[in-house]
């Protein structure tokens, strides 16, 4: 005997929003009483379905004000409404609980009772999308409201990118997953993929895998730089597509579906009763990208003799992943330009073999003509296909390492928590090492420390530069004293001598990563980012991390001499941006200095270029990469050829 009815209408409200609130209430009621009228049983509007999206602001304290309690003045309101027309109304709101803020769901039954609250679990942080400055993410868990029709879960928006969250819904015993969203397109942006298509393809893969149905109710109009494409559809749990409610407009759809699909399905495939929970414990502990067992070394680099080389060193190859994130990159064409700059010029000076990740084919084939028609060669380019996010390789690349007396290269591989863990959804580059490793079957060392390539840099001879600011900090390694992180540097590079620099410059994310502020040229020679303006933001933090240098003594006792690097004052959109000619990447027989179209370019080139005579000093265009908080450095990670003179002496 069935507990709920099988057959029932369901009401998706997509709506495009304006900052009046009282006038979002009152068209989200015309709507809400349109779909009852058509016979719905429950209704959901979008999310954050009273306000604007405000999160495309980086921070907007005027924002804050906008949340409500729950319960509070708006679930009072569409209490009554919902109690009024007899329906169950899946309310998405801004949140404010004691002092904090969340972007959450009220559902209320058709008594017009709060039958509970979501909390949204899964935040994106990126420009236009800066979610994690508004809300705290969800602490409730994945919920399932049992209603007089059926039982739903409510899911938001960045939630259907996560196959875990509808799993959990369903295994709860969710018959529908909604997700209000709000998504779209960027203005004056062309995507270089079926945006729009991947975000149907993964709301009916969720349907099919989990055999429920799906509701996606989506916002639509123009606000700000985005343009919401509506398209609110409901998918049966076969994957198919029932109802769809087009482009941008206002529309009440109603939609009769059968939960006796549902069963239909799950009992025709298996996919529940042939699950395998006792093999899923890698969900927890990953293990599919790890290297076998025969090339996992346990001993530390330095006691097997390998070590960190300098980076003038010689080169195998340079690893790059290409770039395609708009939100990373406003503009992404000329960032694709720099990238493509970069490989001509190593090609021309014939320095090194690049090795680049792309998503897939269909990236690899259009960067195949891109660099053609910028006159580099494709054909030199070693491609690796992979699903990064994006392309700070230098932070979450593994350290190559060399052995000289067995000339072999070795991975040391660090935790990558997205720099102090502000980038939930990029987080899957921790994956990068091993995925390296699966076709190169090289020693691989996992230091089990939180590091990123940019918080360091060696002379070769048994020295190391970081950052207090990045190592110390609470967000990498809160259990780890200053003298364990020493220790572990040591023993995975083959340092002895760690130099602590302070603080970095304004608006760098990393908190201070040292390849921004100084650099060794040469064994006894740092360039160090100063600034001489004592009115300027950077100058207090530059000229202590000047003055800890100047103290500063070698792995043998003897000081260093350290030269100023000025310090480009780049503005964009009335912002400081935080640009460094410290993060130039040596190679063979060139050296790439970022430069930002400022009058002190050629001054960094000529100061940077004093060290390295026999190469060539190139200056790439960085004044849109920087928008991503990282230049030439960051974005590359060397391969050393192996057999070198051994470094330091070691404590």
């Amino acid at each position: 005997m069935h507990l709920v009815a099988r057959k029932l209408r369901i009401g998706l409200i997509q709506m495009s929003m304006e900052a009046d609130k009282q006038a979002n209430h009152a068209k989200a009621e015309r709507l809400v009483r349109q779909a009852a009228a058509r016979g719905a049983d429950i209704v959901c509007l979008p999310e954050l379905f009273d306000t604007l999206y405000f999160p495309q602001a980086k921070k907007d304290e005027a924002a804050f004000a906008l949340a409500k309690a729950i319960p509070g003045p708006t679930t009072r309101l569409l209490a009554g409404l919902a109690k009024e027309l007899g329906i169950v109304l899946i309310a998405p709101i801004y949140e404010r609980h004691g002092k904090k803020f969340y972007n959450s769901i009220a559902v209320i039954d058709e008594r017009g009772k709060l039958l509970g609250t979501y909390r949204k679990m899964h935040l994106p942080h990126d420009p236009l999308f800066w979610e994690q400055h508004y809300f705290e993410h969800g602490d409730l868990g994945f919920k399932v409201f049992k209603t007089r029709k059926a039982k739903i879960a409510p899911l938001i928006c960045f939630d259907q990118w996560f196959p875990e969250a509808a799993r959990i819904a369903a295994l709860k015993g969710a018959e529908i997953i909604f997700y209000p969203t709000a998504i779209g397109r960027i203005k004056g942006y062309k995507e270089p993929d079926d945006w729009l298509g991947a975000w149907t393809c993964i709301q009916r893969a969720h349907a099919i895998a989990n055999n429920v149905h799906v509701a996606a109710v989506n916002r639509t109009g123009n606000e700000g730089r985005l343009s919401f494409w509506g398209h609110s559809f409901v998918s049966d749990p076969f994957g198919r597509v029932l109802a769809n409610a087009g482009p941008k407009k206002d529309a009440a759809l109603v939609v009769e579906i059968d939960l006796d699909e549902n069963q239909r399905v799950r009992e025709g495939w298996g996919f529940f009763r042939n699950r395998r929970p006792r093999d899923y414990v890698e969900l927890k502990e990953p293990k599919a990208l790890k290297p076998k067992k025969d090339v996992l070394h346990r001993k530390t680099p330095a006691a097997q003799g390998y070590r960190f080389p300098a980076e003038w060193e010689k080169h195998d190859a340079l690893f790059l992943a290409w770039p395609y994130d708009l939100i990373t990159f406003e503009n992404l064409g000329n960032v694709e330009k720099a990238y493509a700059h970069l490989i001509r010029s190593l090609q021309e000076t014939k320095s090194e073999r690049v090795n680049l990740f792309v998503t897939g084919k269909r990236m690899r084939k259009r960067v195949e003509a891109f660099l053609q028609e910028k006159g580099a060669d494709p054909k030199k380019v070693r491609f690796y296909e992979h699903g990064y996010a994006d392309v700070w390789f230098r932070d979450y690349g593994p350290s190559f390492v060399a052995n000289r007396q067995q000339k072999r290269l070795g991975m040391v591989k660090w935790r990558f928590n997205a720099w102090g863990g502000k980038y939930q959804e990029l987080l899957k580059d921790d994956s990068v090492p091993a995925r390296i490793n699966r076709e190169w079957r090289k020693p691989f060392f996992r230091a089990g420390m939180v590091m990123e390539g940019g918080a360091i840099d060696v002379n070769g001879r048994g020295s190391l530069l970081t950052t207090e600011d990045c190592l110390l900090n609470d967000n990498r390694n809160p259990g780890l004293s200053r003298q364990e992180i020493e220790a572990t540097l040591c023993e995975y590079l083959d340092v002895s001598n760690v130099i602590w620099l302070g603080r970095g410059v304004q608006g760098d994310d990393t908190d201070s990563h040292v390849d921004n502020l100084a650099r060794f040229v040469d064994e006894k020679t740092i360039v160090c980012a100063f600034e001489g303006d004592r009115r300027d933001p950077n100058y207090h933090n530059l000229k202590d991390n000047f003055e800890r240098l100047r103290k500063a003594r070698d792995a043998d006792g003897a000081p260093f001499t350290v030269v100023k690097l000025p310090v480009p004052h780049l503005v964009s959109g009335g912002k400081r941006m935080p640009a460094s000619y410290a993060n130039f990447y040596i190679a063979n027989k060139a050296v790439l200095v970022p430069r930002f179209g400022l009058a002190t370019d050629a001054r960094a080139r000529k100061i940077i270029g004093r060290f390295f005579p026999g190469r060539k000093i190139v200056g790439i265009d960085c004044r849109d990469l920087v928008h991503g908080c990282g230049t030439l450095h960051c974005i590359s990670q060397q391969v050393p050829k192996t057999g070198f003179p051994r470094g330091g002496k070691r404590r």
